[in-house]
């Protein structure tokens, strides 16, 4: 499923793929910052489960939305984003990845121009 993040303190678990579509719930312990990414071709959908995360994207990573448990999120293809959890607690969302291609792709970060 793409390039792991280096943290053992971010895991994806696969809840089930098919040809166009990859659901994974994943965890990002609290105190973490994830590496820059974004999903190349695929639209993303997410479910917050549990917790409460910062998206940050944009030029230079300036924008952000705030995530909390309840929360839907929609990711357009090719948004560089890295999720900040400055709680204590894990952060816990619900993905689907839709389209074709790697569903994690790393990048230096968002200057990286791909947005």
């Amino acid at each position: 499923m793409g390039e792991p993040d280096d943290s053992t303190d971010v895991s994806r678990q696969e809840i089930f793929e098919t040809e166009d579509t990859i659901v994974v719930q994943s965890r990002v312990a609290g105190g973490i910052t994830t590496r820059w990414h974004h999903n190349g071709d695929r639209h993303v959908y997410g479910y917050v489960v549990a917790g409460h995360a910062v998206l940050e994207y944009g030029p230079a990573g300036q924008e952000s939305v705030e995530l909390d448990a309840g929360d839907f999120v929609y990711v357009p293809p090719h948004t560089i984003r890295r999720v900040v959890n400055p709680t204590t607690e894990d952060w816990i969302i619900a993905i689907s990845f839709v389209g074709s291609g790697s569903p994690v792709v790393s990048v230096a970060g968002p200057q990286s121009g791909v947005e």
